[in-house]
């Protein structure tokens, strides 16, 4: 009897205090400030069909060979800065000047817009992480500029990748 009572009285713990933070206001999120690059949280996930790979052996290789170059080519650009009331400053460490676009923010979700990416590129925040979603036709760009005349046609990786997804990460600096 003692432990109904006990379990009771914690689950009417639980759902209060469930009510309770159910009730906080959200904080709203700020993109306005520097960003910095987090290198350790760039993340690119590649998911191929077995079929593909057992017909083309060499392209598997080819991506775990590099991947990571791949993954460098997210590591850009350096920060990105974000001024009222909807600009956008991307620094790269190769270009001396910023590349500038616009942003279009809802909630948590933006979406810039540049010359690097006219047809937009999607991200949230936190407040205290931002990210960038790489798509899959941004990614399948960068792989085809690393392919040789010793390598497999574009199609076959186009047969081969499913999907391609890439997250640059930023901490906020200020």
């Amino acid at each position: 009897m003692k432990i109904n009572k006990l379990f009771s009285l914690f689950s009417v713990l639980l759902i209060a205090l469930s009510f309770s933070s159910c009730n906080k206001e959200l904080e709203p999120i700020v993109l306005t400030g520097t960003w910095e690059l987090d290198t350790a949280a760039v993340i690119v996930r590649i998911v191929y069909s077995p079929a593909v790979a057992d017909e083309f052996p060499n392209t598997i290789k080819f991506l775990a060979a590099n991947i990571n170059k791949i993954k460098r080519e997210l590591m850009k650009p350096q920060s990105i800065v974000f001024k009222a009331p909807n600009i956008t400053e991307f620094y790269y460490n190769d270009v001396p000047l910023p590349v500038n676009g616009i942003y279009v923010q809802e909630n948590a979700y933006f979406n810039i817009t540049n010359p690097l990416f006219p047809g937009g590129i999607n991200g949230a925040s936190d407040n205290l992480r931002l990210e960038l979603y790489y798509d899959k036709d941004y990614l399948m760009m960068i792989l085809y500029t690393l392919l040789t005349s010793e390598d497999d046609s574009p199609s076959t990786y186009d047969r081969l990748i499913e999907t391609f997804h890439g997250v640059g990460s930023y901490k906020k600096v200020n």
